[in-house]
Formats: structure tokens, C-alpha cells, sequence
């Protein structure tokens, strides 16, 4: 436990996972080294996969659900939430025009993680970050049904197909907000850290699944969007935000690779918790952790076709 963290941020404090599929490893990594600097939430909003993390620490409290988001992600595979090769993801397209997985394998999952499913079951206030697909408005899930609640969260757009609540359909929170940090001050936050899963350095190779594409894409667009509501909010609210390791070649589909993102994200967030300064309202401790800073290249010339 660290010493200078204890009372040291004002409550509620909130806990924002980002979205980030595969990456999301990362985030069990992050909660650890809050755990063990004795930083708890008091209510958690996520993005995606972030959202499923945080609904597990919510249902759980942090101590029990890290142990079992840790459990989780060191034996989850590809196939538990993707399965099937390239042939059965192209008939499947083909066939529904809609998707390239279903979501069954997703929603097997959610019900053995969690053992409640009501948002008013949970220990922690708890909220799901999706997106309107006809207005792309966001909507933020704070009650009612949690396990389609976090179904439409994750509905990567063409990888799962979209969910229907109340007769509307939704799909992946990230088209709304990738970290969603002004979902979290709407649920009453006095202080934010950020548990952002960030994204792979760089590709050595281009994306090999139509999944992929989709979701790099995704993840692309929403960054700007990020490090300008980082700053903002911030101007108010004190805002923690934990360093990422930088997953040199991890696909966001690949989850062979989560024990060492754990083990990574642990280390680097316990070493910034023990040097950080204490964040207060007008400053933000961290920095939004984004790999492609490098300046815009100039072209001086093109091949030939």
C-alpha cells in the first residue's frame, strides 16, 4: 500500500476502462497495482471490453474481482469470443450482411464471469458506455438487464452483430467515447483514473481479418476525441491516468499474449503510483498514452503505378 494515495483523491472516485478488445488484459494489470497502492472506486464506467473488466470489479468489489478478471484473462482464448476460421466468418457475412461473429459465444462468457444479472445486484454503481446506431448518440446503461447491457457495449460494428433494447439497437460504446470519461463525471464522479488499454505501438504487418480492420479503425478515430476530453475534464476534476505498456505486435483479436500485458501493466503502473503527484482539480497526473505522436511524414514524391 502506498501511503501518499490513502484519502488522497476526492470520492466518489471512479474507475474508466477503455475499450480495446484483446488489449484489455492490460486493464487487470492496471487494477492490481491500484489495489495494492489502496486506491478503490467508488462506481466504474467502461467502453467495450473495458466495460465487461468493470462490470466484474462492480459485481465483486476490487479485491475479488481482480482475482478473478486475473483468472479469466490468463485463460481466455481466441475462440471463447471468435470462433470459427475464415470460411465460416465469410458465410457468416455473406449470410447475415450484418456480422462476421455472433455474439453467443460473448454472451456464454458474460453469464459464467458474472453472477448477477441486474445492475441493481451490483456492490458498486456501475455504468455501460453503447452507441445509438441509427443517431450514434450515446447511451449509457446505469440499470435493468446488465448482461445485454454489456452485449451492446461490445457490438464491434460488423464483427457482432448490433443489440436491440427497447426496441432501438445499439452497438460498440467506442463509436461514442473510447474512454469514457464524461460518462463517468455524469455518474457523479469528484475524481477519475483512467485505466486506458491504449493500442499496439505499431503493425509490423497490415490487419490479416475484416474483425481486425474494424477494430483498428475504430480505435483510430476515437483517439483525438480522447486526448481533447482528457484535457477538458481535467480543468475540473482531478484526473488520474495510468501509463500502458506498448504491445509491440498484439492484434486486438490475439489473447495468447494477456499474461505478459498483466504482468507489464502491473509493473508500470505500481512504479508511476509510487512516484506520481497527486492530481487536483485544474491537473491531471499521466498523460492520454498514444503511439502514433510521431509528425506527419512528407511525401516528396510518388512510384509510378
Amino acid at each position: 500500500m502506498i501511503a501518499h494515495w490513502q484519502n488522497a483523491l476526492p470520492h466518489p472516485i471512479a474507475f474508466v476502462l477503455s475499450g480495446g478488445a484483446a488489449l484489455g488484459a492490460i486493464q487487470v494489470g492496471m487494477l492490481n497495482a491500484l489495489r495494492n497502492a489502496g486506491i478503490k472506486p467508488d462506481l466504474l464506467v467502461g467502453t467495450s471490453v473495458g466495460a465487461l473488466n468493470g462490470a466484474v470489479i462492480a459485481n465483486k468489489g476490487l479485491n475479488e474481482g481482480v482475482t478473478a478478471l486475473d483468472n479469466l484473462w490468463r485463460h481466455l482464448n481466441r475462440k471463447d469470443i471468435f470462433p470459427g476460421g475464415v470460411i465460416s466468418q465469410t458465410r457468416r457475412l455473406f449470410s447475415t450482411r450484418i456480422s462476421l461473429f455472433s455474439n453467443d459465444r460473448l454472451t456464454e462468457l458474460v453469464c459464467q464471469t458474472l453472477g448477477v444479472t441486474q445492475f441493481e445486484a451490483l456492490e458498486l454503481p456501475f455504468g455501460a458506455l453503447a452507441t445509438e446506431l441509427l443517431t450514434n448518440h450515446g447511451a449509457l446503461f446505469t440499470a435493468g438487464n446488465l448482461h445485454t447491457a454489456l452485449l451492446a457495449s461490445a457490438a464491434i460494428p460488423g464483427v457482432f452483430p448490433p443489440v436491440k433494447i427497447n426496441d432501438i439497437l445499439y452497438v460498440d460504446g467506442a463509436l461514442t467515447a473510447q474512454v469514457p470519461m464524461a460518462a463517468a463525471v455524469q455518474m457523479g464522479a469528484a475524481s477519475l483514473v483512467i485505466l486506458d488499454a491504449g493500442e499496439p505501438c505499431h503493425r509490423p504487418h497490415p490487419p490479416r481479418h475484416v474483425a481486425e480492420m474494424f477494430t483498428i479503425a475504430i480505435q483510430a478515430a476515437m483517439r483525438q476525441r480522447a486526448r481533447v476530453e482528457a484535457s477538458a475534464i481535467a480543468a475540473n476534476y482531478p484526473v488520474l491516468y495510468l501509463p500502458t505498456p506498448c504491445p509491440l505486435s498484439a492484434s486486438f483479436l490475439n489473447f495468447s499474449g494477456s499474461a505478459l500485458l498483466i504482468a507489464q501493466a502491473n509493473d508500470m503502473a505500481r512504479a508511476f503510483l509510487a512516484e506520481a503527484a497527486i492530481p487536483t482539480p485544474g491537473s491531471m497526473s499521466g498523460a492520454p498514452h498514444h503511439h502514433d505522436d510521431a509528425p506527419v511524414r512528407q511525401l516528396t514524391h510518388l512510384a509510378a503505378a
